[in-house]
């Protein structure tokens, strides 16, 4: 096509009472493509956000943007379109004379511009980012690309001929040995049709729509994530080249399976609510989704869900070429009423208009009605069938986790995205307080045998929810429903798992100078200022790290959980990424910026996140002497290059191999039991740290596990003393009764009662602590617990016979659930063991420290040890403690 680029220097004029007329003059000037906001233009705010990035310059209203155009005597009797590729609500002026309108927020205005003299002629373009047709999600949210005003995406004047070539839409790519593809035509015509690199057809064009098949000479390859083929369909007619990538790919499910190209596949996604904090707006330029798709891709990440947001052309370009599969989802997060209102009409435009720009993507594979709906099931399924009747080349689903705790399958959904299938039916491992109950990750003993399997498929069905009204979480706040009946469900559809993970990191604050473009992270700052105030700054870098650690392996346990169900066919993260708003939630391994943050590498993480992982199953991470530690041997595995014949297995302490040997592969299922190893540590005289090694021979593909092994020993650990090897000490709850024992020459141990204190937990916090705190408080649920794991001073005299690391171990677990947490502020203690605290409250908590007394120093521990005597890790816990108070 011919085009001219209208992108540069632009008049300005920020309308904030939005008069809705052409300004009687411009009084600044900035360079399109841009945001207002990303220019610095307007006035200037100090306000600082606390739940999410602060944007300095923001700007609501209608922004008035000015430019003049040359019209050149050749284009006479062609035809002129503006394309406004990326923007907000627009009205167009030429000459001062109204040209139109335009309200999409996801796909590009394009302008059919009236006859114009040859000469110049004036735009004026208003952009309103105010009193939108719908809410938009993430389309405009402060929490994550902003609510800008501007232009961002191509900025071009379109000359075409009179006969000219419209919506080509491939339609069938992935019938052997042809290729269909369907296209308007402005009046009838010649064409010439090639698959680039093939040879060429000419075909003959009626006015109006066509439907033209293409026999190519040559095999075209496949797409999918492991051979990206993008192909180009190249359309010529009347002088005008026109080139549509596609790719030869098959979407199918069979039941529970998702099928490309007759090959099953599994989803390993994020979430993505178009976070650019150096712009506050998503890129339009292929090479900016490459670089963080690309390190997506590092992360083992195949798929991409956008939270009620649709990403612009470059995103789907850069997922063609690097082999993802994308999920837009319309900008909607809120109730389908059984009337269809003004906005539903919008949305279901706004989806139409999505499917026609962006569906030739091979990319493209799934879409989304909305985020977490309620309302009409009979309105959802109508969109569904409308969509699947315009274009029937992707999967749809009628949302992201609809209807909660009584998630169903409408009739033309294709694959339920979701988190449960009844109250207690749970298909991840972390939910909110207020969602309880909670999962596996934040409950139960760490281990790697859980799996959705039967939860999805339960061996028997008990009684779901009764029906009435309840409370739920309704976006970020609450909103009251009807509560499902007792009908049971099964899905018959490929299930993916929605949201999975929310483990959240204490802050890195050195990270906040690496905010230096339009948004700012305030909320960190603020975060810090918070910390320095409370006397915590100085370990706050330990935080960091120590939490850190706590939710990789918190990852690693969920992500397995899912690669181990046969019945589920996909995650969608939230999130390898940090997600700076609704409260600040840190709960990525790559900060905001898509930067790694250190807690682990990429390497690391796709040991437990590729396309082929090896898993060890077992029940527990912690063990005695004498006991049979046995592990089951699993493979995933979607890679049809894939080709080990054997897993190889190493068992090694303290540099020696304890066990060593190889399990056979076998490749028939996406999931592989391939065997079962066992051994029995023995003649150990101390705790001692066992490393397992799967490794694929003859590939670089491998996983490890570390087990904590403790020789048995006989300890007596009641509710009055602990007493070891002829040592005792006393169990104390006072102060006064401590100086009362130390009188009569008896140690003690300070265990303050719990009260009514901060209970322990494992597990860190799930999101962040302030908004599901409000969202809690609202309810009248349980508050969140909102502690981040621990950090630990391992060389403590205290710890001296209980090795550990600096960060929550599961040898830690039963000591934790069977603790509180001792609020510290305003003393000068630095406990041994530390209870990391979100930094929004940014409380001072121990479990294992020392205070001063005026008869000496008194030990403390927060953990009810009398409750779990007979655990071995507790046994040398307390052994430990006793060995340091004599």
């Amino acid at each position: 096509m011919n085009k001219t680029d209208l992108s540069g220097k632009w008049q300005l004029y920020m309308d904030e009472n939005c008069l809705g007329k052409i300004p009687d003059s411009y009084t600044d000037e900035i360079v399109l493509p841009d945001t207002t906001a990303n220019a610095s233009k307007g006035k200037k705010s100090d306000w600082r956000a606390d739940g999410f990035l602060t944007e300095p310059y923001h700007f609501e209203g209608h922004a008035w943007f000015r430019r003049q155009i040359d019209i050149h005597e050749e284009w006479s009797g062609k035809c002129l379109f503006l394309r406004l590729e990326r923007t907000r609500m627009t009205e167009l002026y030429i000459d001062g004379q109204k040209a139109g309108e335009n309200d999409s927020l996801c796909t590009s205005h394009i302008y059919a511009l009236p006859a114009l003299a040859s000469g110049k002629h004036t735009l004026d373009i208003c952009v309103k980012n105010v009193g939108y047709p719908t809410k938009g999600g993430h389309m405009t949210s402060p929490d994550t690309q902003t609510n800008w005003n501007g232009i961002t995406g191509c900025i071009e004047l379109i000359i075409r001929p009179k006969k000219h070539i419209d919506d080509i839409k491939v339609l069938s790519s992935a019938e052997p040995g042809k290729v269909v593809f369907s296209c308007t035509a402005s009046e009838a015509c010649e064409a010439y049709i090639t698959v680039e690199g093939d040879h060429t057809d000419t075909v003959k064009l009626n006015k109006g729509l066509n439907t033209v098949e293409y026999l190519p000479h040559k095999k075209l390859p496949e797409w999918d994530e492991f051979a990206p083929n993008v192909l180009n369909l190249i359309v010529s007619s009347d002088g005008e080249r026109q080139s549509v990538p596609f790719g030869i790919r098959k979407l199918e499910t069979a039941g529970r399976k998702l099928l490309i190209n007759g090959r099953e596949t599994f989803l390993r996604g994020k979430h993505d609510g178009m976070l650019f904090p150096m712009t506050g707006y998503a890129p339009t330029d292929v090479e900016s989704w490459l670089k963080v798709m690309g390190t997506a891709k590092d992360f083992g990440i195949n798929h991409y869900r956008f939270h009620t947001c649709c990403p612009p052309d470059a995103a789907f370009t850069a997922a063609d070429i690097l082999g993802i599969y994308m999920q837009p989802e319309l900008p909607f997060w809120g109730t389908i009423e059984d009337e269809i209102n003004d906005e539903q009409r919008y949305l279901i435009e706004e989806g139409s208009r999505i499917l026609k720009e962006f569906g030739n993507h091979p990319s493209f594979v799934m879409m989304s009605l909305g985020n977490e709906l309620w309302g009409s099931k009979e309105v959802l399924n109508s969109i569904l069938a409308r969509y699947k009747n315009e274009d029937d080349r992707h999967l749809y689903t009628d949302g992201s986790n609809n209807f909660q705790f009584w998630p169903s399958v409408l009739e033309n959904s294709d694959f339920l995205s979701g988190v449960r299938l009844s109250r207690d039916r749970l298909y991840r491992g972390s939910y909110a307080m207020c969602d309880a109950p909670q999962g596996f990750i934040q409950t139960d003993v760490p281990n790697t045998v859980h799996n959705y399997d039967r939860i999805i498929v339960p061996e028997s069905l008990g009684e779901a929810s009764e029906g009435g009204k309840i409370l739920i979480q309704y976006g970020t706040g609450v909103k009251e429903v009807e509560a499902g009946s007792t009908e049971t469900f099964i899905p018959e559809v490929p299930v993916i798992s929605h949201e999975v993970g929310q483990y959240e990191t204490y802050p890195d604050y050195s990270e906040i100078g690496q905010y230096t473009g339009d948004l700012k992270a305030e909320n960190l700052a603020l975060y810090k200022e918070k910390a320095e105030a409370k006397g915590l700054a100085a370990y706050s870098d330990k935080f960091f790290r120590a939490s850190g650690a706590l939710a990789v392996d918190c990852y690693k346990r969920e992500i397995e959980a899912a690669l181990k169900s046969e019945e589920l066919s996909g995650f969608q993260l939230l999130d390898i990424q940090d997600f700076t708003g609704q409260g600040t939630a840190l709960v990525g391994v790559l900060n905001s910026l898509m930067q790694p943050k250190g807690t682990v590498s990429a390497e690391e993480w796709r040991q437990f996140c590729s396309s082929t992982v090896i898993m060890a199953e077992f029940p527990k991470f912690v063990y005695k002497t004498g006991e049979s530690i046995e592990l089951g041997i699993t493979l995933f595995n979607t890679d049809p290059a894939f080709s080990a014949e054997r897993v190889s297995y190493t068992v090694e302490c303290s540099g020696s191999v304890e066990l060593y040997g190889h399990v056979h592969i076998k490749k028939d299922k996406r999931v592989n039991r391939l065997g079962k190893i066992s051994f029995t540590p023995d003649n150990i005289s101390k705790p001692s740290v066992y490393r397992l090694t799967l490794s694929a021979e003859k590939t670089d593909i491998q996983n490890t596990y570390e087990f904590t092994v403790y020789p048995d020993i006989e300890i007596s650990i009641t509710k009055e003393q602990l007493s070891y090897n002829g040592k005792a000490v006393k169990i104390v709850h006072s102060e006064n009764e401590a100086r009362a024992v130390l009188e009569k020459g008896i140690k003690p141990l300070y265990i303050p009662d719990a009260g009514n204190k901060l209970p322990g937990t494992y597990c860190t916090d799930f999101w962040c602590y302030p908004m599901f705190r409000s969202i809690s408080e609202s309810m009248n649920k349980p508050l969140p617990i909102g502690t981040m794991g621990l950090l630990i001073d391992s060389r403590s005299s205290f710890l001296a016979s209980f090795p550990s690391e600096t960060h929550s171990t599961p040898q830690w677990f039963n000591i934790v659930m069977h603790s509180h947490s001792e609020n510290l502020d305003g003393t000068d203690i630095i406990p041994d063991v530390w209870v990391i605290d979100n930094p929004a409250r940014a409380e001072k908590l121990g479990l294992l420290y020392r205070i001063k007394t005026g008869f000496g120093e008194l030990p403390v521990c927060t953990s009810r040890l009398w409750e779990i005597a007979d655990e071995p890790e507790v046994k040398w816990f307390a052994r430990s403690i006793i060995e340091s108070l004599w």
